[in-house]
């Protein structure tokens, strides 16, 4: 989203936000409590003479701001780590200290230590995060220990150590923050079944590990075992206490794609965020139409669908829609799994969703604001133009030739004060005489209406005609001709005079008005593409003519050439069998010995 409009959409809740730059690369990620705030603090402190360089060197850099909506500051913090990891973004570098999130740390030794790292040191170690903070490992950290009574120290444990007896119990042993497996307290086999299970506990398995503590308990009650059935309650309600699940951090989740799509009066938003083993490493927002979404929605979906393959290279297995409607049926895929069913990853729907709503009301709350705008500006062109009715549709036409030769015509559409590019049309004007601007006009305004009204097509509530008053009063010949009355009139270049019919002076509106900068726009988009209709006919002439000097290439080898290449110089560099397969060995042998002495 490009700033303007971020600034103002940019919600007061926690999340992460993405700052890209003008080639739409992510160049710095960063979390926040208040989106809002934080976002527009960057902007602020840049302005201040005591700005620290590296900030004011970001906030030039910044063309577009994303942001994806989190349900607590924790999730903020472990995704804003995971995005990092999967952009890289090069300002992350510059403004941080280096210090990365910790992660909980399970050695590969025959008596696996847990310990507290920011960088991946060990090899063959298992690591599980990252964590949002220090304290909260810790935390974790002493849970552990305090429950399994794992050994922290760095001996050097193996069974067969243990079995010689090479080691003495130290002073945690006796107060009872270490079973002693250096002294076989603690046998190798137990000492891997607790470190088994904190491994479970770490990757989302705490209903299934809570269960069997539970069922050892009862297990230990009726085998009157009642100090290990105190001991074991005593861990199943501590972990009860401590479990906390988050949508950023879920390995239950896999590998999926989650888009949730929302539409409201105008435009419709899809976000979709990328989970990879359990962890979200990437989002997207995506815009359509209102009326895509309603007549074509697998269209929206297939369109969304090949952007992400191209920005991610893969897709997951999975993709779970949220907000699909009940009709059409889903796509069929060989590939991939369409999931509508969002009950299993609810929280992650949750987020998803939240952050599109925020992007679906901005965005239909900004289009109704330009509709009004929009609307306003005809309301005012019908009053100054004496207009039957709201200029809705805008036709406007213009000539292009080069001393009389290539004659063209260009018809540009606008509907509702917007240009409607699929209904620009181009003519070719090759009956009209050489430099006769008033009969190329004629002809084309002729051409053009009298076919929308054999065929009952829509006609223009205004007929804009680029040029004066000579101009103007060939188009209205030509309607009175097809009988048809259509409100024309002229905006001739310089003075930016308007002509009205049955008027001897121009009607000059102010410069500054909103009105004759939307004729003015109107205008310049038929003349520009006038012009760039009559050049590309011109420079295919001229290529062709050029083509046909060559030896053995006659008007039909030419024209196959130019619609094959383009260029004399596409032609040129074309390889040998492909000029060979449209033209024939012989002469493409001929051409290429040419091109080599040319």
């Amino acid at each position: 989203m490009d700033l303007v409009r971020a600034k103002e959409a940019l919600p007061d809740l926690p999340g992460v936000y993405k700052f890209l730059n003008s080639k739409g690369e992510v160049i710095y990620v960063g979390k926040a409590r208040h989106l809002r705030r934080r976002v527009l603090s960057y902007f602020s402190k840049a302005e201040e003479p005591t700005c620290d360089y590296k900030t004011r060197t970001l906030v030039q850099h910044i063309a577009q701001i994303e942001w994806i909506v989190t349900e607590t500051e924790w999730d903020a913090l472990l995704l804003e780590n995971n995005l990092i990891k999967h952009y890289t973004p090069r300002f992350n570098v510059l403004l941080k200290d280096g210090k990365t999130y910790p992660y909980l740390c399970i050695t590969s030794e025959p008596y696996p230590r847990l310990l507290f790292v920011r960088q991946k040191v060990y090899p063959e170690a298992r690591y599980y995060g990252p964590f949002p903070g220090g304290g909260m490992l810790r935390s974790l950290l002493g849970l552990f220990r305090d429950l399994y009574q794992l050994r922290d120290c760095d001996l050097k444990l193996t069974p067969e150590a243990v079995a010689a007896g090479r080691f003495r119990a130290c002073v945690k042993y006796h107060i009872g923050r270490c079973a002693a497996p250096c002294i076989g307290k603690q046998s190798h086999t137990d000492y891997l079944a607790a470190v088994e299970e904190i491994q479970r506990l770490l990757a989302g398995e705490w209903e299934a590990v809570l269960a069997e503590i539970d069922r050892q308990r009862q297990e230990a009650v009726q085998n009157l075992e009642f100090e290990r059935a105190h001991e074991l309650k005593k861990r199943l309600t501590q972990l009860r206490a401590y479990q906390q699940r988050s949508v950023v951090v879920d390995a239950g989740q896999g590998d999926i794609e989650a888009l949730s799509f929302l539409a409201g009066e105008r435009a419709g938003i899809a976000h979709h965020v990328a989970v990879r083993s359990g962890r979200i490493v990437a989002s997207h927002t995506y815009q359509f139409t209102a009326r895509d979404w309603v007549h074509s929605p697998e269209e929206v979906l297939e369109r969304i669908l090949s952007a992400l393959a191209a920005d991610q290279g893969t897709l997951a297995p999975r993709i779970v829609l949220d907000g699909w409607p009940t009709e059409p049926p889903l796509p069929e895929s060989s590939e991939w799994t369409f999931e509508t069913d969002t009950a299993p990853w609810a929280e992650l729907i949750a987020l998803c969703r939240k952050t599109a709503l925020t992007l679906v009301e901005e965005k239909n709350a900004l289009l109704g604001k330009r509709t009004e705008k929009r609307l306003a500006v005809l309301t005012e062109l019908q009053k100054v133009l004496g207009l039957p009715r709201l200029p809705y549709r805008i036709e406007c036409i213009d000539n292009s030739h080069l001393q009389g030769s290539h004659l063209v015509s260009a018809v540009v559409v606008f509907v509702e004060g917007e240009p409607r590019r699929s209904e620009y049309r181009r003519y070719v004007l090759e009956e009209v005489g050489a430099g006769d601007d008033f009969a190329a006009m004629r002809a084309v305004v002729s051409r053009r209406y009298a076919k929308r009204m054999r065929e009952g097509m829509t006609l223009p509530d205004l007929l804009l005609i680029d040029g004066g008053k000579g101009q103007l009063s060939a188009a209205q010949e030509a309607l009175r001709e097809i009988g048809l009355e259509l409100p024309a009139f002229a905006l001739a270049k310089k003075r930016e005079e308007v002509f009205v019919p049955g008027r001897s002076e121009p009607l000059y509106i102010d410069t500054r008005s909103p009105v004759l900068q939307l004729l003015q726009r109107v205008r310049d988009e038929t003349h520009q593409a006038a012009v760039g209709f009559h050049r590309q006919r011109r420079d295919a002439s001229t290529l062709k003519t050029t083509l046909e000097t060559l030896p053995g290439i006659g008007k039909k080898l030419a024209e196959k050439l130019l619609t094959r290449f383009g260029s004399l110089e596409q032609v040129k560099e074309a390889p040998f069998e492909e000029l060979s397969a449209l033209i024939g060995r012989k002469r493409a042998e001929k051409l290429k010995e040419l091109f080599s002495h040319g």
